[in-house]
């Protein structure tokens, strides 16, 4: 018997009908650590819908297919057929490589050069139009089959793809070379840093302690050339004002802020109740072609 998977958010704004997801887009990302989802409804250009499961005690991919099938067990909606969706791996095994450089028949290579290689997966790459790169990654078989099984016409993608490419998109022209983008996730965090229109930087790096967080923190200042007193961090996902890590910026950090929600779409009054910017890239995905 399938154990009972619970949301710890879960908001369905009343205008959600499920007879009328094939008129609605679904926007996902899946990490060992969870699940969580959007709906939007481009009619009005309004997000109605937001869902996020965590997933205790998971420590292969190959696990994560089984959770699917819990969470449809609680709401069958969930695997209704929708006009677009979008499902983000989240992992860290991906590589950014300039267009120029870019060969899909030496993917393997471009990617076995920072990763081991992992088993029962296939490599894919994302072309990021409004950078000039493309990003190779692993993707987990049982993970993609799953996700075809229950929506055929699903767009698969890498989160490192769609947190580079929404953020060369929404903040073009908006911020000068002193601008860093900090993305917290459960047990690492993303940087990413541009020049002018173009993509200067990004690496995932690992942590355990919020030491280690505000050592490859500091160190990326550092060989990025940039002043910890004139740097602004702008930050989304996991961190706000009562975690550990807000702790260590607000004390080595002079000039720092938690990234403002894309007001090109509309909101569920009831999103009024999160922290939009936990959330930022599922919303933004969107915006990736």
């Amino acid at each position: 018997m399938s154990l009972k998977l619970s949301p710890y958010i879960n908001i369905l704004d009343k205008s959600f009908k499920e007879a009328n997801t094939r008129n609605y887009i679904l926007s996902m990302q899946i990490s060992l650590h969870g699940l969580v989802f959007c709906v939007l409804n481009p009619e009005k250009n309004k997000f109605i819908g937001l869902q996020a499961f965590h997933f205790p005690n998971v420590k292969e991919e190959s696990q994560l297919p089984s959770l699917f099938g819990q969470i449809l067990n609680e709401q069958p909606w969930f695997a209704f057929p929708y006009k677009e969706v979008t499902v983000m791996l989240v992992n860290r095994f991906s590589t950014p490589i300039p267009q120029a450089l870019f060969d899909p028949q030496q993917k393997h290579l471009f990617l076995g050069f920072n990763h081991p290689f992992q088993e029962n997966s296939r490599i894919l790459y994302d072309q990021l139009k409004n950078i000039g790169a493309y990003m190779v990654y692993y993707a987990s078989n049982p993970v993609v089959e799953k996700i075809k099984d229950f929506w055929a016409n699903a767009k698969i993608m890498h989160f490192s793809s769609a947190l580079t490419e929404s953020l060369a998109i929404i903040n073009k022209n908006k911020y000068d070379r002193n601008t860093l983008f900090l993305q917290v996730h459960d047990n690492c965090f993303d940087l990413v840093h541009f020049n002018e229109k173009n993509l200067n930087f990004y690496n995932q790096f690992p942590f355990n302690t919020k030491e280690d967080f505000i050592y490859f923190l500091l160190l990326s200042i550092e060989q990025l050339t940039l002043n910890p007193e004139k740097v602004n961090l702008v930050m989304l996902g996991k961190v706000d004002k009562v975690s550990p890590y807000y702790e260590m910026i607000y004390r080595y950090i002079k000039h720092f802020k938690m990234i403002e929600k894309n007001t090109s779409f509309e909101y569920s009054y009831l999103f009024d109740q999160i922290n939009l910017h936990h959330h930022y890239i599922l919303f933004n995905s969107l915006l990736c072609e």
